[in-house]
């Protein structure tokens, strides 16, 4: 939907806005110190945690290295290297401005240990950042690791990795040089757990117990690399936080596409491949940056830029997600996944903020979905909600959230790998009036306050920070075991999805987090069993979800 699409993109973005670290240099400590095969490095004493920022995990993708594959750090042997300072974003469009911030020389990640370090053996949470593959950083505030790693013993990870077209530009000329072109920044995740598995021990972590976790954007990252052959071995467990492949991604027809207008926008055309590529390679980062390409690849609203994301290429990512999760061709790991409840929310109120009739809602969904509007609006008429507005809201969530979670559930479910679903409704009214908004959650896994951009300041009450303590307990059980539960009777249990393939309806069991920690079952039944058949691209794309 034309009115709905560039703002649900902000969604995603914005989820992603906060671009400056929470970090603050402290006095450094002989307890924060780490003797890697690259070199000693130095981090920071927060009493109970450690922070080592901005360690570099790949060469600069800069000059002749832009568009290509991340190729290894150079060793800071035998100097000490100071990990006291957050890194740079990488290079994009401030999702607040529009205007060019970060750098191209961004590969690089934050680690939060306890301190003291653990000997041995602690679990690893690899955390990739959302920003919709096009802002953000791993300096988000949401997900600082600091009180997560010093309350659990968890180690937590966030790289960088590349957005917008630095990370996902599939040029043509790009293509002739290597296949991966277009999933640079999948490329770079994938390289942040190579370095985790080679140097993580020296932090304490087991590289053998690695969980691979993120939100949003970051959560569609980990739905990939599930799929992505080549990163079949780097990670023991997964979590999916309002995030999953699973809808119609680009392919590398579109990312050509893509490619030629972005291109023509930067003068750079013409039929030699190396001719265009060094072309390209020449262009200032600013210029990458504002190049405005036309066409039906159009802007996010916050940016006035294109939108990019990975590509299905055939060889990193070999088929549409979807067709590869119910093939089963998928690493099969314990999966922990889930969404809020009010995901659609967000991106509706930016779009419609003063609210709509029910004659736009209509035309929305027309615009969107085409000739199955129809039967959309037949099971979401305007009537049954307290507005158009939250019938918009609900479909979006429904379509793009929750249903799929549960999709994704039952995919990976009958493969035998275990999966545990959630439902996140807790309400946090200063943040957001009786909504549980995309985002909300990631809060109450990390135990971070809330802050603008994003949301309202909101200092964690006594009540949020029990609710913290049973959410982080649970991630941080399934990290260390691939199962988020444990013997102590006062924790609600949380039983495993299953969904019976016998006729007649399954168990569908999900744990609802709100003030009381419930078992639910048949999440939405009747609404997702609506839009099973349906496979679309992404309601929060640029272009209608029905486009061919």
């Amino acid at each position: 939907m034309k009115a709905l699409a560039p703002a649900v993109a902000i969604a995603i973005s914005c989820t992603a806005a906060i671009l400056l670290s929470t970090e603050v240099t402290h006095t450094q400590a002989g307890s924060c110190f780490v003797a890697t095969t690259a070199g000693h490095i130095q981090g920071l004493d927060r009493g109970s945690s450690c922070a080592f920022l901005g360690i570099p995990f790949a060469a600069p993708p800069t000059g002749p290295l832009r568009w290509r594959r991340p190729q290894p750090a150079a060793s800071w042997a035998p100097a000490t290297f100071n990990a006291t300072a957050a890194p740079p974003s990488c290079a994009q469009l401030s999702a607040a401005n529009g205007q060019p911030t970060g750098v191209e020389d961004c590969l690089m990640l934050n680690i939060w240990t306890p301190d003291p370090l653990p000997a041995w053996g602690a679990p690893v949470i690899v955390w990739l950042h959302p920003g919709g593959f096009a802002n953000a950083s791993a300096n988000f505030a949401p997900q600082n690791g600091q009180t997560l790693a010093a309350l659990t013993g968890a180690i937590v990870v966030a790289p960088n990795y590349r957005l917008g077209p630095f990370g996902f530009l599939g040029h043509a000329a790009l293509a002739v040089e290597d296949s991966a072109a277009g999933n640079y920044g999948l490329l770079d995740q994938r390289a942040a757990l190579a370095w985790v598995r080679t140097h993580i021990a020296a932090f304490g972590g087991d590289p053998d117990n690695v969980t691979i976790a993120g939100q949003s954007a970051g959560a569609h990252s980990v739905s990939l690399h599930l799929v992505a052959p080549g990163s079949s071995g780097l990670f023991h467990r997964a979590i999916m936080q309002s995030g999953y492949a699973s809808y119609r991604l680009r392919t590398a027809a579109d990312a050509r596409q893509q490619g030629d207008e972005f291109a023509t926008a930067l003068g750079c055309t013409g039929a030699d491949a190396a001719t265009v590529a060094a072309c390209l390679r020449s262009r200032t980062q600013n210029q990458v940056l504002a190049a405005r390409p036309p066409g039906q690849f159009e802007e996010f609203s916050e940016t006035g830029r294109t939108q990019w994301s990975p590509i299905v290429d055939g060889v990193e990512i070999p088929d549409q997600p979807r067709y590869l999760y119910e093939q089963g061709a998928f690493t099969r790991v314990p999966v922990l996944l889930g969404a809020n409840r009010d995901e659609g929310w967000t991106s509706v109120n930016r779009s419609f903020p003063s609210g709509l009739t029910a004659v736009q809602y209509e035309t929305a969904v027309e615009t969107e979905f085409d000739h199955d509007a129809p039967a959309i609006l037949a099971k979401y008429p305007a009537a049954d909600f307290a507005s158009p507005k939250d019938a918009l809201a609900r479909v979006v969530g429904d379509a793009e959230f929750v249903c799929e979670a549960n999709r994704v559930a039952r995919l990976i479910e009958r493969t035998g790998a275990p999966v545990f679903l959630y439902s996140f409704e807790y309400e946090v009214d200063p943040v957001v009036l009786d909504r549980v908004v995309h985002g909300l959650e990631v809060n109450f896994v990390f135990g971070n306050n809330f802050g603008p951009p994003l949301f309202t300041p909101y200092v964690l009450g006594a009540a949020d920070l029990a609710l913290f303590r049973t959410i982080s307990g649970y991630w941080t059980r399934f990290a260390r075991t691939g199962n988020p539960n444990t013997d102590d009777a006062n924790v609600v249990h949380w039983p495993a999805f299953k969904h019976p393939t016998a006729a007649g309806r399954g168990a569908d069991k999900y744990l609802a987090f709100d003030v009381t920690v419930i078992e639910g079952k048949r999440q939405r039944e009747t609404q997702c069993d609506f839009w099973e058949p349906f496979f679309w691209r992404s309601i929060s794309g640029v272009v209608p979800a029905s486009a061919p």
